[in-house]
C-alpha cells in the first residue's frame, strides 16, 4: 500500500471514529458517557505521550474535542466530571507543545478538584473557570468546529450539561471573539441553524446572547452574514435583528445598515446596462433583506434621537430605492401565511419598493409626532409614493411634512440635489418634486444654495418626461411666490419657461402649472415690473382658457380649480367679463379643500399660526381689510360683529403683526 493510500485510509476511519465518539459522549445515559470518557482519556493520554516525540504537530481536533468535553465537566456523575477534566488536561498539554509553551498544570489541577462539588452553582462556576483556561490555548481557526459541537450538546441535553454548554459557548466568545474574524460567517451559520431547531427551548436566549457577543467584536461581518442569507426574512432572522437593535450595539448596527443602503444606491445598475455582473442575484437578495433589517432595528432602538441622527442618510437612501423601483416587478414575493401558500386565496400584487416604503414609514414614525403620521396616512402619502402616476404627489406631501417638522437638513438637500442629474429618470423626477415643494418655504440657512437649483429647474422644464416638466414649473412658481427678490436675476428665463409651458396644449398638466406660476408672477411683480412681457402673459393666458373651453371637460385643461388660483392675475386683463366667463367652468372648492386638508392634525395655536402666516405672506390685502373691519366692528355689508368674534379677530391681527415684524427682520 502506497503512502497516499494509507493517508486516505486513515482519513476514512477518522471521521467515523469522530462520529462514534460524539454519539457516546452526548448520550442520554450516564453510564455510556462514563464508558466513553474512560476510552477518550486513554486515547488522549497516548496522544500526549506521542506529542512529546512529535513536538510541533498541530492538534486538528482540538476545537471539536473541547466542544464535546467542556459541557461534561457538569455531568451528573462526579466520576465523569473528573474524567472530562483529565481529558481536557491532556488536550492542553498537547496544544501547549504545539505552541511551544508550558501549560499551567497546577492551576488546572486545582480547578479540577472543584468538580467533585455536588452544588450546581459551584459546578457551573468551576466549569466556567476551566473554560477560561482552555480558551488561552484555543486556535481561532477551529472556532466553527467548537461551536458546532457545543451547540449539539445544547440541543440534545436536558440537564445541567446544557447550561454548561451555554457557559462554555459564551465564555469562548468573550475570550476569543476578537480573534475569530475569518470564522464569523461559519460561526453565525451554526448559531442560526441551532435557533431553527430550538424554537421553544429555554436555552434559546443563550444563542441570542452568543450572536450579540459575536457582533460586539465584529458587527460588520455579522451584518454582512445576516444580509446574505438565502432565505427571506423569517422569524429567527427578525429576532436576531431585534436583539442587535435592543442592545448597546443598536446604533452601530443601524449605521452599518445605512452604509449598505448608500452603497446599494451607488452601485445600482444603470438603465440599458450590459449583462449582470457576477453576484448580481446575491446583491438582489440582499436588497430585499436590507429594508426589513432596517425596519426591525429601528423598531426596537431605545431612543428616537439615534434615529433622528441618521435621518439625513436614511431618508435619501430609502426614498431613492422607492423611486428607482417604480414600475418594476417584485423579484421575490414577500412571505405569506401558510394558508395563502397552499390555497388559491386572492393576494395583492406587491411592488419591489414596498419594503423600502414600509421602512421609510417606520423610520419617520420614530422622528414625527403621531398627528403628522396620521396626516400622511389619511392623505395616502405611502400609496402615492409607490404609484408611478401619483409618485410626485407623495413626494410633495412628504416634503411638506418634513419641512414643518424641521427635518430637512443640509445633508438631505445635498443628497437629493445629486439626483437632479442622475442617469435614472425616476430619481430625477423624485428630486424635482422634492425641490419644487422645498421652494415653498426653503430653510433660511439654505436659501443661497437653492439659488443654484433655480437654474436646474429652468433646465428641467424642457425634460422629455411631462411629470418632470410639471414639477420644474411648479418649483419656479413656488420660488417666485416665496422669494420674488431673489429670482429677479432669472426673471426673463422663468417667464420664457412659463409662457412656453402655457402654450403647450398637448400637455394640460404642464399648462395648468404654468398658469398657476404666472399668476404668482403677475401678483408679485405687477405689470410695471414685467414690462413688455405682461402683454405676452395676457395673450398666452387667454389662449389657455380658449383651449380649455374647446375640451369636453374642464379637467382636461389642467388642475381642477387652477383658474381659481389664477384669478388675481387674470383680472389685470382688459376684459374682466370675458375672463370671468372663461374661468367659470374651472371654479370649484378644491383649493379650499386643499387648505383644509393640510391643516388636519394641527392644534388651535398651530392652526392660528398657519392662518396668520398665510395672511402676512400671501394675502396682505385681505389682512388690511380685516384691520378695517376690526376698527369699525362691522362687516363690509354693515352687519355688526359679536363681541366674541371681535376678540378672536383682534387676537389674530395681533399675532399677524408680530409675525410680520419677525419676517421683515429675517429678510
Amino acid at each position: 500500500m502506497s503512502g497516499r493510500e494509507r493517508c486516505d485510509a486513515r482519513r476514512e476511519t477518522r471521521y467515523p471514529l469522530r462520529q462514534v465518539l460524539q454519539c457516546w459522549l452526548t448520550s442520554a445515559k450516564a453510564w455510556e458517557r462514563k464508558r466513553a470518557l474512560q476510552v477518550c482519556a486513554q486515547l488522549l493520554g497516548a496522544c500526549e505521550e506521542r506529542s512529546k516525540v512529535t513536538r510541533g504537530c498541530t492538534c486538528k481536533q482540538f476545537g471539536f474535542l473541547v466542544g464535546l468535553l467542556g459541557p461534561l465537566t457538569s455531568d451528573s456523575l462526579a466520576t465523569s466530571r473528573q474524567l472530562a477534566g483529565v481529558c481536557l488536561r491532556h488536550l492542553l498539554q498537547i496544544q501547549a507543545r504545539t505552541r511551544n509553551v508550558a501549560p499551567e498544570t497546577g492551576d488546572f489541577g486545582r480547578l479540577c478538584k472543584g468538580l467533585d462539588s455536588p452544588d450546581d452553582t459551584s459546578l457551573l462556576e468551576t466549569s466556567n473557570e476551566i473554560a477560561k483556561t482552555v480558551c488561552e490555548y484555543f486556535p481561532p481557526a477551529q472556532a466553527a468546529d467548537f461551536m458546532s459541537t457545543v451547540t449539539e450538546t445544547l440541543k440534545c441535553a436536558t440537564d445541567r450539561r446544557a447550561w454548561a454548554a451555554g457557559v462554555w459557548m459564551t465564555t469562548f466568545l468573550e475570550r476569543c471573539g476578537q480573534l475569530i474574524y475569518q470564522e464569523v460567517p461559519e460561526v453565525l451559520h451554526v448559531l442560526y441553524s441551532c435557533m431553527q431547531t430550538m424554537q421553544q427551548s429555554t436555552h434559546r436566549p443563550l444563542l441570542l446572547q452568543a450572536v450579540y457577543l459575536l457582533a460586539r467584536f465584529h458587527h460588520e461581518p455579522v451584518v454582512d452574514s445576516l444580509l446574505q442569507k438565502r432565505l427571506p426574512m423569517d422569524r429567527d432572522a427578525m429576532e436576531l435583528w431585534r436583539t442587535l437593535g435592543r442592545s448597546v450595539l443598536g446604533i452601530q448596527v443601524l449605521e452599518c445598515l445605512t452604509q449598505k443602503l448608500e452603497a446599494a444606491g451607488e452601485n445600482s445598475p444603470r438603465p440599458h446596462s450590459s449583462a449582470p455582473k457576477p453576484g448580481h442575484s446575491q446583491a438582489a437578495l440582499e436588497s430585499l433583506m436590507l429594508p426589513r433589517a432596517i425596519s426591525e432595528v429601528v423598531f426596537v432602538l431605545p431612543t428616537e434621537e439615534r434615529v433622528r441622527r441618521l435621518l439625513p442618510r436614511l431618508l435619501p437612501g430609502l426614498l431613492g430605492e422607492v423611486s428607482k423601483a417604480l414600475g418594476q416587478e417584485m423579484l421575490l414575493p414577500p412571505l405569506r401565511c401558510r394558508r395563502g401558500l397552499f390555497l388559491n386565496a386572492p393576494r395583492r400584487e406587491d411592488k419591489p419598493c414596498s419594503p423600502y416604503c414600509k421602512a421609510l414609514e417606520l423610520v419617520l414614525s420614530r422622528c414625527l409626532e403621531k398627528r403628522w403620521l396620521l396626516l400622511l396616512w389619511r392623505q395616502g402619502a405611502w400609496t402615492f409614493l409607490e404609484n408611478p402616476q401619483a409618485h410626485t404627489n407623495g413626494v410633495c406631501l412628504l416634503t411638506s411634512v418634513l419641512l414643518r417638522n424641521q427635518l430637512i437638513s443640509r445633508g438631505v438637500i445635498w443628497a437629493l440635489s445629486q439626483w437632479l442629474n442622475s442617469h435614472s429618470e425616476n430619481l430625477q423626477l423624485t428630486a424635482t418634486a422634492f425641490f419644487a415643494e422645498l421652494m415653498k418655504d426653503p430653510p433660511f440657512t439654505e436659501k443661497k444654495f437653492l439659488k443654484n437649483v433655480l437654474g436646474v429647474l429652468i433646465e428641467k422644464s424642457q425634460h422629455r418626461i411631462s411629470a418632470v416638466r410639471q414639477m420644474a414649473v411648479r418649483g419656479l412658481g413656488n420660488a417666485v411666490r416665496r422669494a420674488p427678490k431673489q429670482v429677479q436675476k432669472h426673471k426673463e428665463a422663468i417667464l420664457e419657461v412659463l409662457q412656453r409651458g402655457l402654450e403647450n396644449t398637448t400637455c394640460p398638466e404642464v399648462a395648468a402649472e404654468s398658469m398657476l406660476a404666472l399668476a404668482e408672477v403677475v401678483r408679485k411683480m405687477k405689470a410695471e415690473g414685467l414690462g413688455s412681457a405682461f402683454k405676452d402673459i395676457a395673450r398666452s393666458t387667454k389662449m389657455f382658457f380658449e383651449a380649455g373651453r374647446d375640451h369636453s371637460s374642464p379637467e382636461k385643461c389642467g388642475k381642477p380649480g387652477s383658474a381659481f388660483s389664477c384669478t388675481s392675475g387674470i383680472l389685470t386683463l382688459k376684459s374682466p367679463t370675458t375672463t370671468l366667463y372663461l374661468c367659470a367652468p374651472f371654479l370649484g372648492p378644491e383649493r379650499v379643500q386643499e387648505g383644509i386638508i393640510t391643516s388636519i392634525g394641527l392644534s388651535a395655536a398651530e392652526l392660528q399660526y398657519e392662518v396668520c402666516h398665510c395672511l402676512v405672506t400671501d394675502a396682505p390685502a385681505m389682512l388690511e381689510r380685516l384691520h378695517s373691519i376690526a376698527r369699525s366692528r362691522h362687516l363690509e355689508n354693515g352687519q355688526a360683529l359679536h363681541s366674541s368674534a371681535i376678540a378672536v379677530l383682534e387676537d389674530i391681527l395681533e399675532k399677524a403683526r408680530g409675525l410680520s415684524g419677525s419676517c421683515q427682520q429675517q429678510e
